[in-house]
């Protein structure tokens, strides 16, 4: 997979702030550990004396200077300066700290927070790339500001276009929805949100976003108008990158506004490629819409409209447009 220069370089400054971080950690712990107990200050001190000690002796036996048993006396040393580490373990844990000695502890251990191993790139590099390039993609701003709780029922009660009153039916649909971001997982069922503009999709859709993204969960959200720009940027060449990759292997993508994009044959084709992906790889997708199955079979063919009715469990929204709602209370909090 492809990654621009860019975002390479963000996550390669991303692992040098780990190493910065896990040095400060270790200074840190050397000061409060001398401040209450002078001698490991001196532990340190002859650590790096039995270091030197095995080098220089390792060079003399190399340049054939002197005789002697190098072995022993490496081994020696070793035994010294195990002893000591063992004698700074037990002091620094009598202080309550859990490390072992002063040497900086990375957040990955195989790498040490270089990305390589070798010449060979470190998972942990991987897994930051890609949780990197999910974030570009997502409208992360919006995602981070939107919660469960910020969801005020109370616009539910003003009665549907039929006398109905929604809010226990939107209740229901909420409460589904919270349920299904705190236990999602790759076996999670894909969503399709339905219902007249305004009454909630793009806000639900946020939240699961920033629940399943919190939770650790690589994910992808965005209006399907936006996202299938950027593949038409990508794919003739206006832009780098590999965002269809992206789409197609975040743990959870969630497609908003489905109908409300250009209708062009490269949207279209470029739409079922994500859909069709995704449902053969078993990863959940959420998709928000206006239209009916109707409407979606004569704006993007059977091909689409079949999956999606077949694959995704289908959540109905209903009420008055709670955008138009708050506009009116503003207006009339104004005197207007």
């Amino acid at each position: 997979m492809g990654y621009s220069k860019e975002l390479y370089e963000q996550a390669m400054r991303i692992l040098a702030e780990r190493r910065m971080n896990a040095e400060t950690a270790a200074a840190s712990l050397r000061a409060r550990a001398v401040a209450r107990d002078p001698r490991t200050a001196e532990i340190e001190r002859a650590l790096s004396g039995t270091a030197l000690s095995v080098a220089r002796a390792v060079l003399v036996g190399l340049d054939g200077n002197r005789t002697g048993n190098i072995t022993e006396t490496v081994s020696r040393l070793q035994a010294e300066n195990e002893q000591l580490q063992k004698e700074l373990a037990v002091r620094l844990q009598a202080m309550g700290e859990t490390a072992k000695n002063f040497e900086p502890i990375p957040t990955c251990p195989v790498c040490g927070d270089t990305g390589y191993t070798g010449q060979r790139m470190c998972a942990c590099l991987e897994d930051l790339l890609r949780d990197l390039s999910c974030k570009q993609l997502s409208a992360l701003s919006r995602m981070q500001l939107t919660r469960f709780e910020d969801i005020d029922m109370a616009y539910y009660d003003a009665p549907d276009v039929d006398g109905t009153v929604p809010r226990r039916h939107m209740e229901d649909v909420v409460a589904f929805c919270r349920a299904w971001a705190a236990d999602f997982s790759a076996d999670s069922p894909n969503l399709l949100l339905r219902g007249p503009a305004g009454t909630g999709k793009t806000h639900l859709s946020l939240a699961m976003a920033r629940e399943v993204a919190q939770s650790g969960g690589q994910v992808v959200y965005g209006s399907v108008q936006r996202l299938l720009r950027q593949l038409e940027k990508e794919h003739f060449g206006r832009e780098s990158g590999d965002s269809m990759e992206r789409l197609e292997s975040c743990d959870l993508l969630i497609l908003d506004d489905l109908g409300t994009e250009f209708a062009t044959p490269f949207y279209t084709s470029g739409l079922y490629e994500i859909i069709n992906t995704r449902l053969l790889a078993g990863r959940p997708t959420v998709i928000s819409t206006n239209l009916n199955q109707k409407q979606l079979q004569e704006r993007y063919g059977v091909q689409i409209a079949s999956r999606i009715a077949g694959c995704f469990q289908p959540l109905l929204f209903a009420g008055q447009d709670v955008r138009q709602q708050k506009l009116m209370r503003r207006l009339e909090g104004e005197g207007v």
